[in-house]
């Protein structure tokens, strides 16, 4: 097996928790990163980083594994 792994980060502010669910967020997240069908992609971290200006912004960590001898189809995301 020839597996590469990588590490996705992403920025995240929420302006409103009345209006956030924070796993379907992360779920979404990680859909959002597959590049083909078997990738796997997992929260790795969670960083808090604090309240500005009303807002919550936190550091997401994504791992993402490939392997290279069977990507699968190539995935068409909904998220751009």
């Amino acid at each position: 097996m020839n597996f590469k792994k990588s590490q996705s980060y992403i920025d995240l502010t929420i302006r409103n928790w009345d209006n956030t669910e924070f796993g379907s967020t992360l779920r979404e997240m990680c859909e959002a990163a597959r590049e083909y069908e078997n990738d796997h992609v997992e929260v790795h971290q969670v960083v808090n980083l604090g309240k500005r200006k009303g807002e919550w912004h936190y550091l997401i960590i994504l791992n993402i594994s490939q392997d290279l001898d069977n990507l699968g189809a190539l995935v068409e995301s909904n998220y751009s």
